[in-house]
């Protein structure tokens, strides 16, 4: 018991470990920066960034090529051709840095295929068909015309078709909290009938 007069101030074990974490890496972060002021030490430093990155790249970039490198070759030998969906998230509107001009408010979903290069116009004319009719805004290679990764997958004529697609946030989620938003088991079902219909009707 705390003498008479006195006040004893506790803090729970979560508070205490939240603090120390902290105070750790403000001084973790305190030291790379000096570090990196020293010419010496900025070498160092630039070696440990590059193998990170190389760390990297071999554990995670290099397997998933190869992965889904042998998912399409298999799918391509066994039907004579192969359909490759690319798909990524954009934010609802664009930022400084965005090819559409900074508080561009950007559509539902952009199909891109490089313009016309990376799949047969069907695949993207029928995708867009279909997401139309659900009632989305979509647009064509405009402002994302795709990637690298579609087109380092693609040869339409040798039966590989790469479309890439991108989803926009504000269909499934709070872009501040992340958190799903009421559209996210539609945009689910939806998506789930995008593909069977593709799956069914694509051109052989």
């Amino acid at each position: 018991m705390a003498p008479a007069g006195n006040t004893t101030e506790t803090q729970e074990p979560g508070a205490v470990r939240s603090g120390l974490r902290t105070s750790v890496a403000k001084v973790r972060d305190k030291l790379a920066t000096r570090a990196r002021s020293l010419p010496l030490a900025r070498h160092a430093w630039a070696r440990y960034r590059r193998r990170l990155y190389e760390r990297r790249i071999e554990r995670f970039h290099a397997p998933y090529h190869r992965s889904l490198q042998e998912l399409l070759d298999t799918a391509r030998k066994k039907s004579g051709r192969v359909y490759h969906i690319n798909c990524h998230s954009m934010r609802c509107v664009a930022g400084q840095q965005s090819e559409d001009g900074a508080g561009s408010v950007r559509p539902d979903f952009v199909l891109g295929d490089r313009d016309g290069t990376t799949c047969d116009p069907r695949f993207t004319q029928l995708t867009f068909q279909v997401l139309a009719a659900m009632g989305y805004h979509v647009t064509v290679n405009d402002p994302y015309k795709g990637v690298e990764l579609i087109r380092a997958y693609s040869d339409p004529k040798a039966g590989r078709h790469s479309l890439q697609i991108e989803i926009n946030k504000r269909l499934y989620m709070d872009e501040k909290t992340l958190a799903k938003n009421a559209g996210f088991s539609t945009l689910q079902k939806n998506l789930g009938e995008l593909l069977r219909v593709l799956r069914n009707e694509l051109p052989d």
